[in-house]
């Protein structure tokens, strides 16, 4: 397999290479995840603090169900910012991962088609059909993995983005209905 010391240590370098590479992928991932966490913590404890002010000068209860209503909206459109965030961190690390994993396998069937050419040089008389065969092979298996997967990724982003798009204007539908009781049902009482 391997000629000589060089080729080996080659290797040895190149899975070290890859080895760093997955790790700073998946600590970038980390740290998208991370950052989103300690922003909604600070916009949490702000918005917190405006609402215990908001509710510390409250005199009577039409202007409790008045903040109650005013603070509907912002907070649905805060809930679906956040899981909007965190939905694309989560794409784009998988994508990153999803990206250094078809670079593997394509460099491990490059590597494979190496090894048969190799085997092929070294093959008894009329084994050649055999190789052409199973490079034949090899060839239209990456083909029809890499349609399967554009098509695949294709497919699940737009299902997941018109889910995300479906439920936030569903939510929101929602959320303005019931802002639009509400001032009714307290000016009834």
């Amino acid at each position: 397999m391997f000629t000589n010391t060089q080729e080996f240590s080659a290797l040895g370098q190149a899975q070290f290479d890859k080895a760093v590479r997955l790790s700073s992928i998946v600590l970038a991932g980390a740290e998208r995840f991370a950052n989103l966490q300690l922003e909604l913590t600070r916009k949490l404890l702000d918005s917190n603090a405006k609402h215990f002010k908001a509710l510390a000068e409250i005199k009577d209860p039409k202007a409790f169900a008045e903040l109650q209503t005013s603070l509907a909206q912002p907070g649905l459109d805060q809930a679906f910012s956040v899981a909007r965030e965190v939905y694309d961190a989560a794409v784009t690390t998988q994508g990153e991962l999803t990206s250094f994993v078809e670079e593997q396998l394509a460099e491990q069937n490059k590597l494979l088609l190496s090894n048969l050419d190799r085997l092929s040089k070294n093959a008894p008389a009329g084994s050649d059909i055999a190789v052409s065969a199973l490079k034949t092979f090899v060839n239209s298996s990456n083909a029809a993995f890499e349609s399967v997967s554009k098509t695949a990724k294709k497919v699940s982003a737009e299902i997941a983005e018109a889910s995300v798009e479906a439920a936030s204007t569903q939510a929101k539908a929602t959320a303005a209905a019931v802002s639009r009781k509400k001032p009714a049902a307290s000016a009834a009482a």
